[in-house]
C-alpha cells in the first residue's frame, strides 16, 4: 500500500473498508491505530455518517509522508500511549486538541510473579533483556556492561530474548556483531513466545532495558514489573513514566559505566532486588492492568459521544 500514489491509496483504502462504511450510523465510533493514511482516507465518510473517529498513536517516528497524512485529517480525539509521546507530537503539531494518554495494559494471566512458595534461586544472578535485536535497543551497551562486570570479577549471567525485525533476514549484521562480542556468561535465547518470555521474567533476577532511542512506552518493562522483577532502564521516551512509582532504576542512555555500576549494585544487594521487585509488582498492578486501560478507553469514548 505504501508504494501506491496518494490519490490511488485513498481510493483503495475506502474500497477495502466499504463494508464498514456502509453499516456506520450516527453515534458509532471508529478507533484507528497508527495508520494515518487509513484515517486520512476514512475521515470524510466516517463523519458523513455522523460517526466519530478516534486516532491512536503508538510510534514516535514520523516520516515526511506520515507527517503529511497526519495533517490531512482531524479526528474527534487523539490517543497516545504515554505522556512523553503526547508531548513529542504536540511540539510538532501544536494546534492539535482533544488529546489524551492511555497507557497499555499487561496480560495478568501470562505475566505474574512466581507462585507462592517458588523463589528466584539462581546461584549466579541472571540479567534478562527482551526485545528486537537492533542497535536502537542498545543490546550492545548491555553486553559491554556485562563484560565490564566480568572484568571486575562480578559473577553474573545474561540472557538475551528476541530476534530480528521482520524483513531483515534470519541474522542481521548487528546480530552477528552481538554474537561475536558475547562472553561465556551470555546466552541468546532467540525469539520467545509470550508464554516462554513470561517464564524467563519469573526466573531472572534483574530486567535490563538499555534503549538508545525514544521509546514510545516500553511494554517489556511493564511485563517484567508485573512478574515482580526489578528493572534497570534508560532514561528515554515513556520509560520514566513506567518507573515513576518504584521498581525501576533509570540510567543515562548509552552509558556503559553507569549501567555496569547500577547492575553491580543490584547484583550484590539481594535485599534491594527483592524490595524493588515488590515495588515493581505493586506499581504494575496499580497502574497498568487491562482494567485500568479499559477504564481510560471508556472515558475517551464518552468524551466523543
Amino acid at each position: 500500500m505504501r508504494y501506491f500514489p496518494l490519490g490511488l491509496r485513498k481510493d483503495l483504502i475506502r474500497y477495502f473498508f466499504r463494508a464498514l462504511i456502509a453499516v456506520l450510523k450516527s453515534g458509532d465510533v471508529v478507533w484507528c491505530h497508527h495508520h494515518p493514511f487509513a484515517a486520512a482516507a476514512l475521515e470524510h465518510p466516517i463523519h458523513a455518517k455522523s460517526a466519530k473517529l478516534i486516532y491512536h498513536l503508538h510510534d514516535a517516528r514520523v516520516s515526511l509522508p506520515v507527517g503529511a497524512a497526519l495533517r490531512a485529517f482531524t479526528p474527534d480525539a487523539r490517543v497516545f500511549g504515554s505522556k512523553a509521546l503526547e508531548e513529542r507530537y504536540l511540539k510538532r503539531f501544536p494546534h492539535w486538541t482533544s488529546t489524551v494518554v492511555v497507557n497499555y495494559g499487561f496480560d495478568g494471566n501470562l505475566f505474574h510473579p512466581p507462585h507462592e512458595g517458588v523463589t528466584r534461586n539462581n546461584a549466579v544472578p541472571v540479567i534478562l533483556f527482551a526485545g528486537r535485536l537492533q542497535a536502537e535497543k542498545g543490546v550492545h551497551i548491555m553486553l559491554d556492561a556485562v563484560k565490564m562486570l566480568r572484568e571486575r570479577k562480578v559473577e553474573v549471567f545474561c540472557k538475551v530474548a528476541g530476534g530480528h525485525f521482520a524483513g531483515e533476514g534470519d541474522v542481521t549484521p548487528y546480530m552477528k556483531s552481538l554474537y561475536r562480542s558475547k562472553g561465556e556468561n551470555v546466552e541468546f535465547l532467540g525469539y520467545c513466545s509470550p508464554v516462554e518470555l513470561a517464564k524467563e521474567y519469573r526466573s531472572a533476577d534483574i530486567f535490563c532495558c538499555p534503549s538508545l532511542w525514544f521509546e514510545a512506552f516500553g511494554m517489556v518493562n511493564v511485563e517484567a514489573m508485573a512478574c515482580g522483577l526489578p528493572v534497570i532502564a534508560s532514561r528515554v521516551g515513556g520509560i520514566p513514566e513506567i518507573g515513576a512509582e518504584g521498581g525501576m532504576v533509570l540510567v543515562g542512555a548509552g552509558s556503559v559505566t553507569e549501567l555496569a555500576d547500577t547492575l553491580q549494585r543490584l547484583i550484590e544487594d539481594k535485599a534491594l532486588r527483592e524490595k524493588m521487585g515488590r515495588e515493581a509488582l505493586a506499581s504494575a498492578n496499580r497502574r497498568f492492568t487491562w482494567s485500568a486501560a479499559v477504564e481510560k478507553c471508556n472515558h475517551v469514548l464518552k468524551s466523543v459521544a
